[in-house]
């Protein structure tokens, strides 16, 4: 068992008073306890112990072994696969689709579900010949000599605050020390070696490569690892500068050896010759890319690249800072102490505080301008093929990673999320046309860095045409936070409204009122028996199987916020007459309907069965994130979602599904809980997510049946396999902040969902829709006060604390400064 020893102060990881002199001495950095994740031994596990360093560009996850490092290699545009190219069958579109569809829609609006889903899976759905997955480079692996000797003294780091990792540990009476960064201005990973005697360190570096073509090369100090993506032949290209303070370095045909050195650096970049840049996506090649990365960095020492990294790393993360008053009995445990304490039951709101910050660090780490998006792995991929291929799951997987930025201030994060969404835009419209025949764009459950949108797959999960309406919510989300007016005219705008375009041309006529077809509620279904559907079954194999079901709240719900959200982007950009016909299509749609349990109905038709324990709860869209349903605006379909999430269950059923179920769904579940004020039971799922879907270092996973050609990574009882997958884990901040701060209903609400388990605290920095700052303070689980920081000529939206609406001149607990610019 690892051990690794953490305590709580000030919102960061930290562990030790002896680590933390010895950070302040070697790398000259002013840190305080939680910042750093800590552990007293080589990591076994590359999901459950790994520590991730990113870039936005690739990232590397380290073990700390003392006689052997490894890194394991990955690059978020190491996709097999391709682009249409114009070969739209082979990306996706049957070209009987458009002609089958009016059959589809008449067979779902008459009852026969059965028929229409068998046109669909015959017909509807095209072939995936080119949509790939997510792949990884391999491992650089580094093998020290010498090291076989007693070891003591054993620490390995992750420090949070300024994004650096380091490992410690004595041979003999001989220290030796390692620090990691990995840079997002200048694009390199920057490792350090360094002993306290002179002569002592002796190692040799290599790769151990994954894709077949792979070969390294070595020139002097430089060693490349070149090759070619698996299935596409795309190149691409690692290369790593070692430079060394006295000793030498000797060459072999794959490797190179460090021998008798006093200090080591390494510089190491990696590239391929992508660009999201539609219709080919090819750029520069790789080699001329690093080419120019190494010569940027040529004349920067290790010291003045790891200053630049921090500055640029420390601009994002020190925007927010929380403070959870904590056991400080628990906070002198370890890590994994403290992960046992809560799983068997214990209270430790500072773990909570930990994940706060691992989440905002997993965001910079895996998504900035310029960059691909965060996919389910984030970037971060140990296999051939990453688990789920590594998609972009758009029917909320990739959704939830983002949830976080608006909330926490990170919304330049968010802008690689959103430049993808453009992207995608452009095959959307060419999904819209050739697969429905209308304009606009859509895009449904699965994507890729390929701009792959179309419907195809598993009738479960590929028949989901309401994935761009739910992109186009982070889209008005990123204005409604930064009120960045260039944006929404030259980006949000044309993205939202060609969107709209293309529900406003394919909503069905069904019971008077407006439904989308064919569609699926998200990998949900009902088993047709004698008593009528029911849902309860979900996973059952059956013939009686059912899935176009008609009347799918989750449409509804997520066009509803697509016209809402439309129309007051429309009206700020001076277009009110299509504003004014959104809201008149949007008054068609078919109303919510709350069912014979009470429960919010997750379709026209009152099937829910409360047996069902489903993963995904996809008919609360309109509690979260959508604004449909609240405490404040609707208490009646209030308790109706809540009564509906009762029906659905925190935790995951096994019983019901093997494989799925894990952390996003629970995350999804905390999520609702605290957009309808009730903090308790949010943090309760919260604890769960990190215990029962949580590894010791603080991330959480999926459960999976297949072992993904790699067998030797973390298994569950011996039977299930579980991967790390960011999407809950990058949630938990902006979790965390709405149980504080909420301004979904266009009024800034203060500790709306505060838990009993978080008495007292402060917190700096938080982001409201409208773009205003504030800062506060609560004791005895009431707010002290607060600061918001407003701008000079807009007034004030409503102000709520807890469930009371008040005035701001009636109130001595806020401070109001008029610091804010409009842009």
């Amino acid at each position: 068992m690892v051990s690794y020893h953490l305590a709580m102060k000030k919102g960061i990881i930290f562990i030790t008073i002896s680590l933390l002199a010895l950070a302040c001495e070697t790398g000259k950095i002013k840190t305080d306890y939680n910042t750093v994740l800590w552990y007293s031994q080589p990591a076994q596990f590359w999901n459950s112990q790994g520590l991730h360093l990113g870039n936005g560009f690739f990232g590397a996850t380290f073990f700390g072994g003392t006689e052997r490092e490894v890194f394991a290699l990955s690059e978020k545009s190491m996709w097999t696969g391709g682009p249409a190219n114009g070969d739209w069958e082979r990306a996706g579109v049957n070209p009987e689709a458009k002609a089958i569809l009016p059959m589809i829609r008449k067979a779902i609006v008459s009852g026969k579900t059965r028929l229409a889903d068998s046109l669909v899976i015959n017909d509807f759905f095209g072939k995936s010949d080119l949509y790939g997955h997510f792949t990884s480079i391999g491992d650089m692996v580094i093998t020290f000599s010498g090291h076989d000797r007693v070891i003591s003294d054993y620490k390995r780091t992750l420090d949070l605050s300024n994004s650096m990792g380091s490992v410690q540990y004595h041979v003999n009476d001989v220290h030796y020390s390692r620090e990691y960064f990995c840079s997002y201005p200048d694009r390199v990973l920057a490792l350090s070696f360094r002993c306290s005697e002179p002569a002592q360190l002796n190692f040799s570096i290599g790769f151990d490569l994954i894709q077949d073509s792979a070969f390294t090369a070595v020139h002097g100090n430089t060693i490349d690892a070149r090759g070619f993506i698996n299935g596409n032949n795309r190149p691409f290209q690692v290369t790593a500068v070692i430079n060394n303070e006295g000793g030498e370095i000797i060459e072999s045909d794959s490797a190179i050896r460090v021998q008798d050195a006093n200090r080591v650096d390494i510089f190491l970049t990696i590239a391929t010759d992508y660009q999201m840049k539609y219709p080919d996506y090819k750029g520069e090649a790789p080699e001329n890319r690093i080419a120019t990365v190494l010569q940027n960095i040529e004349s920067m020492s290790y010291d003045q690249l790891k200053q630049k990294h921090i500055s640029d790393y420390r601009s994002l993360y020190d925007r927010v800072k929380l403070e959870i008053a904590g056991d400080p009995a628990s906070e002198k445990l370890s890590t994994d102490q403290r992960f046992r304490l809560l799983k068997s039951g214990g209270t430790d709101p500072g773990y909570k505080n930990l994940a706060f910050n691992l989440g905002r660090y997993l965001i910079i780490s895996s998504s900035r301008p310029g960059t691909l998006p965060a996919n389910l792995q984030g970037v971060w991929n140990t296999f051939n093929v990453a688990p789920w291929a590594g998609n972009y799951q758009s029917n909320i997987n990739l959704q939830e990673i983002y949830w976080s930025c608006g909330p926490v201030n990170l919304p330049e994060c968010q802008q690689a999320y959103i430049d993808w969404i453009e992207n995608l835009s452009i095959s959307g419209r060419e999904i819209a046309r050739r697969v429905y025949g209308t304009e606009g764009w859509v895009s449904h459950t699965i994507g890729n860095i390929w701009g792959h949108c179309a419907p195809m797959g598993g009738i479960q999960w590929g028949l989901y045409p309401v994935g761009a309406a739910w992109h186009c919510q982070h889209v008005w989300d990123q204005f409604a936070f930064t009120q960045d007016m260039e944006y929404l005219k030259s980006q949000a705008y044309p993205i939202l409204k060609d969107a709209s375009i293309f529900w406003l041309e394919n909503l069905l006529p069904f019971q008077g009122y407006l439904i989308s077809a064919p569609t699926v509620s998200a990998e949900h279904g009902a088993l047709r028996t004698s008593e009528g559907l029911n849902p309860a079954f979900h996973d059952f194999r059956s013939r009686d199987y059912e899935y176009n079901i008609p009347g799918v709240y989750q449409d509804v719900e997520m066009i509803y916020d697509l016209f809402t959200n439309t129309s007051q982007a429309a009206q700020q950009v001076g277009e009110d007459d299509f504003a004014d016909s959104l809201l008149r299509v949007r008054a068609r749609l078919l109303p919510l309907k709350i069912g014979k349990y009470g429960q919010l109905q997750e379709w026209y038709e009152d099937i829910d069965n409360p047996e069902c324990h489903h993963r995904h709860i996809a008919h609360l869209y309109s509690v979260c994130p959508g604004t449909q349903i609240s405490p404040v605006t609707s208490p009646g379909f209030s308790e109706a979602a809540k009564k509906a999430l009762e029906m659905r269950g925190d935790g995951r059923f096994p019983e019901q599904e093997l494989a799925s179920g894990g952390n996003w769904a629970r995350a999804d579940r905390m999520w609702c809980w605290t957009r309808l004020h009730e903090g308790n039971r949010a943090n309760k799922i919260l604890t769960e997510l990190l215990t029962e879907e949580g590894f010791e270092n603080v991330t959480t996973f999926q459960h999976t049946s297949y072992d993904w050609e790699r067998d030797d990574l973390f298994k569950e009882n011996d039977s299930m396999f579980c991967h790390f997958q960011l999407d809950a884990t990058a949630s938990i901040p902006g979790c965390i902040a709405e149980m504080l701060l909420q301004s979904h209903l266009n009024e800034i609400h203060l500790l709306p969902a505060l838990p009993d388990e978080f008495p007292a605290g402060k917190v700096a920095g938080l982001k409201a829709r409208g773009g205003y700052i504030v800062d506060m303070v609560w004791k005895n689980k009431e707010l002290e006060n607060a600061t918001i920081h407003c701008y000079k000529d807009k007034p004030l939206p409503p102000i709520r604390i807890r469930e009371t609406l008040i005035r701001p001149e009636d109130t001595r607990k806020i401070n109001f400064i008029y610091d804010l610019k409009m842009h």
